[in-house]
Order: structure tokens, then sequence, then C-alpha cells
């Protein structure tokens, strides 16, 4: 009797085993990107970020298999329409912002959008963005006191702008452009909300448009901007901050 098991456990397990194998462990993702009134957004980038299961045994005890990371992005076609295939069968979160136009990437201004991606199908996911305004600082160095590079992961900032708001939130800016006159930075932020402009160094010391001295190493000026109005703001490098002389 023993034997007949032993020739049928034979026959079935291999045969269960690529039934178990064949299951899709991947699946797709399509949508699209709109403004509020569902004006297509073409040119959006969607970035996506998924925690799943990873086959790779890892340096767990036991060799267990691991968190895996999957992101990447795509860009939205004319009718701002996205897909993506291949993607683990798990929960995503998702992000996206529109290339030269100032709406705002809800993983900055608000949370990221979930969609949960099946095995062997696909699901659909709309994304609405909001418009918001850009804020432009220029920062003047005539005597060439800051960085005549980009700020990057490794880069020494001697000038960080940003806007803080809320219960103590901070946003920071980035660099756009460097001259030798001075920097440019920009930050596209929401419309109706109270901002204060900050301005952080311990390098070199700022004045306003005015000529008006800003209060070191930070310093702030209450704004909130309007619908369809930019916020432009202009300072100046005086010197090396006084105790940095």
């Amino acid at each position: 009797m023993s034997s007949v098991k032993s020739l049928l456990l034979t026959a079935v397990l291999p045969a269960s085993l690529g039934l178990a194998q064949s299951f899709p462990t991947t699946g797709a993702l399509q949508g699209s990107v709109t403004g509020p009134q569902g004006v297509a957004l073409p040119g959006a980038v969607v970035r996506y970020l998924s925690l799943s299961p990873s086959t790779a045994p890892t340096a767990w005890p036991g060799g267990r298999p691991g968190p895996g990371v999957v992101s990447g992005s795509v860009a939205a076609d004319s009718d701002g329409k996205f897909a993506l295939t291949g993607l683990p069968a798990a929960a995503h979160l998702l992000c996206a912002s529109v290339p030269n136009a100032p709406y705002l990437d809800p993983c900055v201004w608000g949370q990221a959008i979930p969609a949960t991606v099946p095995a062997g199908a696909t699901a659909t996911v709309g994304i609405i963005l909001t418009k918001g305004v850009y804020l432009n600082v220029r920062v003047n160095d005539p005597m060439g006191l800051l960085p005549q590079a980009l700020d990057g992961p490794w880069t020494p900032r001697k000038l960080v702008v940003g806007v803080a708001y809320g219960a103590g939130a901070y946003q920071g800016a980035q660099t756009t452009s460097v001259d030798p006159a001075g920097r440019n930075y920009q930050l596209i932020i929401p419309c109706g909300m109270p901002f204060s402009l900050w301005l952080y160094s311990t390098d070199v010391a700022l004045a306003d448009a005015s000529g008006a001295a800003v209060a070191s190493p930070a310093g702030g000026v209450s704004f909130q901007a309007a619908s369809g109005q930019d916020q432009n703001f202009t300072f100046t490098v005086t010197g090396p901050a006084s105790h940095a002389q």
C-alpha cells in the first residue's frame, strides 16, 4: 500500500508544483492624470513605489526572503494617459508632477495615491492634480560668495531657501540655475495658504529688495499666494556673515 502511495505522490506532486509556479506574480496599472476640471495633463510624470515580498534570499536568519522595494516612473501621453506593466502584485504608492507647469505633487503637499496591482490583471487609477503657483527666489551674489554649482546631495550648501507653514512644516526650494551674478531657486506652492519664506545661512549676510538686512542666520518673510499669481522675491548677498568674518 505504501508503494502505491509513493507512486501517487510522485505523479501528483510535480504537477501540483508546476501549477503553483504558473500563478502570475505581476500585474499592470493604467490610468490618467488630469487637472481639477478633468483637463488632461500630457507629459505628467507618474512615479511609483511598492514594497513587495522578494523571492531572493537575504541575510535574515534562516535565509528568509525579505521585502523588496520596486520603484520607477512613466510619462503620460498626449491624452494624459499612462500604463505600466510587469509590476509586482502588491500595494503601490503613486506620486505625480507636471514638468514646466505648477501642479502640486500629492507626495509633497498631501499624501501619496494608493493603488493595488492585482496578479495577472490590470488596475485603473485616476490622478487629479491641483494647480498651484511658482515661488521664485533670486539671490544676487555680486561678490561670488556662494558656490557656482547647483545644489546636489553632496554639495555644501551655504544658503538654504524654503518655506515654513502650518504647525512647523517645511519645504525646501531647489536651485534651478546658477550664473556668475547669482542663483535662482524655485518651488511650487499651494494657493491660499499662509507661508513664511525662510533663508538660512551661517556663511553669508543677506538683504532684501529694499536693502533691509535679513535676520541672521535665518530670516522669514510672510506671504500668501493667490491663484494664478507667481510669488517673486529678490535678495542680495552683502558679505560674509558677521561671525564668519
